[in-house]
């Protein structure tokens, strides 16, 4: 007989890829430490049967990372405001804070994990998300350029939504470039987030979440951040 297993909490995941790292490296481990602002236009878009209710507003981002041979972990948090015209729809704050790790078992890829806590507010409600998402990273260098493309995906197996049941369907997307010159990198990255929620009668709930990040990282220390 089949059971039902609970799903990984967003530390056991997190674990799960930091233990990666501890297979011993080749030559002597650099440690590169970066910080990021980044700003984020951000579409978010709610269908639940009645039409697309969109929202859009500018987040603002800020990382710390530091990065050991073939491990980087990091910490995100962000903020800002979704303004819509919809008729019944409030504007929304929007906060979060993440924690991320990626190990990189070749120079062109990352495998990636990270933990969300995210909270969508209005005058009168407040929203919670807890996520956790698992994917990969190809980073496409240009060998005579200091240019690089970045294409990502993933899947989120565990998505908590207080008020909404588990969503059927939930994954990531992103594509991007940077340029790097010298210390600083600057990049340009579209993502998307993807949320299908099972039927409540003859309904469906559809939440997709786009954004356009322009973000400038510096670093310091011998080897190059690879996030975008």
């Amino acid at each position: 007989m089949n059971s039902a297993r609970p799903p990984a909490s967003p530390a056991v995941v997190l674990r799960v890829v930091l233990g990666f790292s501890l297979a011993p490296a080749a030559g002597i481990a650099q440690t590169t430490l970066s910080g990021t602002a980044a700003a984020a236009l951000v579409v978010h878009q709610v269908d639940i049967g009645h039409g697309v209710e969109e929202s859009r507003g500018l987040l603002l981002r800020a990382e710390a990372a530091v990065a050991l041979s073939r491990l980087e972990v990091l910490i995100r948090a962000a903020g800002g405001s979704l303004s819509t015209s919809a008729a019944g729809a409030e504007n929304r704050d929007v906060g979060e804070v993440s924690l991320e790790a990626s190990v990189m078992p070749a120079p062109w890829l990352a495998l990636r994990a990270s933990g969300t806590s995210r909270t969508y507010a209005t005058a009168i409600a407040r929203q919670h998300w807890t996520l956790v998402e698992m994917g990969a990273e190809v980073r496409l260098d240009f060998t005579t350029s200091p240019v690089r493309g970045i294409l990502r995906g993933g899947l989120l197996p565990v998505v908590s939504v207080n008020g909404l049941p588990r969503p059927d369907v939930a994954l990531t997307a992103a594509a991007g470039i940077e340029y790097r010159s010298g210390s600083v990198t600057g990049g340009l990255l579209y993502g998307l987030e993807r949320y299908d929620f099972p039927p409540s009668g003859a309904t469906r709930r559809l939440e997709q979440l786009n954004t356009v990040t322009f973000r400038i990282t510096m670093q310091r220390g011998g080897g190059r951040v690879g996030r975008l």
